[in-house]
């Protein structure tokens, strides 16, 4: 027979795991918790989280060293990394790492979170990569564009509401007629659904860009049809674009650049990095923002007036060394 001593604090807490572990869960709450569970992971990327997880249950890399499901260390998982690093760029090793890290944690109950080495490890691998940045059009080849390109609305509209609005692809492929709406000297466009769920609208002017872009979108609104344009279509833009104008290296010229124009273009007006996470769509990044703000234009000039240019008579000037 054993005794548990009512007041002997240890012999509290293994008498609650006793009765824990004595304790069987019913096979109906087993599963209500695993649907539950399976709703942490991203719906709109979901087949993509469990391809990965797939790719790391059937690595051959795993399968060669015997692992079985249960060897997940941060040994382990450092010397996959390790390996992985040598097809892969940074830039996806860390989105691989993202990835495995939710799938671990739905699945497995492991949180390589935890894993200090495992993500210095990746750290160190990302200073080595330098970000190739989707090329951008300046602000007058987009109206010299929009002035000059043959009547080809789709592609005219895309742009003016990808640069406008700083859309995704996906946000223009799925755009529905009724999520924009005619003000007669404007346009209101609304975007219900968005890559961090964060509805957001934005409003088109009738002079932008040096062109009646209202005008522009009502007209094709006019002509509209059944026939989608999709996402591949809405990449291209800014190709065809720099195609068109004769830029080099017409290829460099990605969907994303809309979207990055537009933040460009905001900067350089001198919108501060509350304005352009906010015109984003919610950056939850500051970095992105900062960069945006960092690299434009005005902000260079305003540097470069404080180095360069003597300040005005009268003013205080700072002791010389």
């Amino acid at each position: 027979m054993s005794f548990v001593h009512l007041n002997c604090a240890r012999c509290r807490i293994v008498a609650r795991v006793a009765n824990a572990e004595s304790f069987s869960i019913p096979a109906e709450i087993k599963q209500e918790a695993q649907e539950a569970t399976l709703r942490l992971l991203p719906a709109k990327s979901k087949r993509v989280y469990e391809k990965k997880m797939v790719e790391f249950d059937n690595d051959n890399w795993r399968k060669k060293r015997s692992l079985g499901e249960g060897a997940i260390t941060e040994e382990v998982l450092l010397a996959y990394f390790f390996n992985v690093e040598k097809h892969f760029a940074a830039s996806s090793m860390w989105t691989k790492y993202s990835m495995l890290k939710s799938m671990l944690k739905v699945h497995k109950g492991n949180d390589i979170s935890k894993y200090g080495k495992l993500t210095s490890y990746l750290k160190v691998g990302s200073r080595k990569y330098k970000t190739k940045k989707a090329k951008i059009p300046e602000r007058n080849q987009i109206e010299e564009f929009l002035k000059k390109a043959p009547d080809v609305e789709f592609l005219q509209v895309a742009l003016i509401l990808g640069v406008a609005g700083a859309c995704r692809c996906n946000e223009l492929t799925f755009l529905d007629i009724s999520d924009v709406q005619d003000k007669g000297s404007y346009l209101y466009v609304l975007i219900p659904d968005t890559k961090t769920n964060i509805s957001r609208s934005f409003t088109v002017m009738e002079e932008a860009f040096s062109v009646n872009a209202v005008e522009m979108c009502r007209k094709y609104r006019c002509k509209c049809t059944t026939q989608l344009v999709g996402i591949n279509t809405i990449s291209k833009t800014f190709s065809k674009v720099a195609s068109f104008l004769g830029l080099p290296d017409p290829e460099s010229f990605t969907g994303h650049g809309m979207r990055r124009s537009s933040a460009t273009l905001l900067a350089n007006a001198g919108g501060d990095i509350t304005t352009v996470k906010r015109h984003g769509g919610g950056w939850k990044s500051t970095t992105v923002a900062e960069n945006y703000i960092e690299e434009s234009l005005s902000s260079k000039m305003a540097i470069a007036e404080k180095i360069q240019v003597l300040p005005n008579v009268g003013e205080v000037v700072g002791p010389s060394h």
